[in-house]
């Protein structure tokens, strides 16, 4: 199986965590933004690694981790973010970091397998960059 299929698993699985948390509280908005924020909480907690998207600028702009990592993007920005590796536009560095759109307030997870050291950009604004290293 691909990493690319895999890591697309590993988001799926964890978006439907979240859907079925929020379903478990419907009808109780305060308790549904209570899970909410726990839930993001908890992806970050997981998350080997944090990467923050806020007015263009990604934070930390140098990120290292071991192979087999789980990194996740937050985008705290009020505009969509396009997460893909370099080299604009075929983002063709590494495959594993192709997590795509990422819409305001949320978060996405990834795996990363290949070790090296590895570009990606927001596809919207390609000189919006950063560099994840792979050990």
């Amino acid at each position: 199986m691909s990493r690319t299929a895999i890591a697309g698993f590993v988001a799926a699985a964890v978006l439907i965590a979240g859907v079925a948390v929020i379903l478990a509280s419907a009808g109780n908005s305060n308790q549904q933004s209570q899970n909410t924020q726990s839930e993001s909480s908890q992806n970050q907690t997981t998350a080997q690694g944090v990467i923050t998207y806020n007015n263009g600028v990604f934070t930390p702009s140098s990120l290292t981790v071991k192979s087999g990592a789980v990194i996740a993007i937050k985008n705290a920005s009020s505009e969509v973010l396009e997460f893909n590796s370099s080299v604009h536009p075929t983002h063709t560095d590494n495959p594993d970091l192709n997590v795509g759109t990422v819409d305001p307030g949320q978060s996405k997870t990834f795996t990363v397998t290949q070790k090296g050291t590895f570009s990606y950009h927001n596809h919207l604004v390609a000189s919006e960059v950063g560099t994840i290293i792979v050990e």
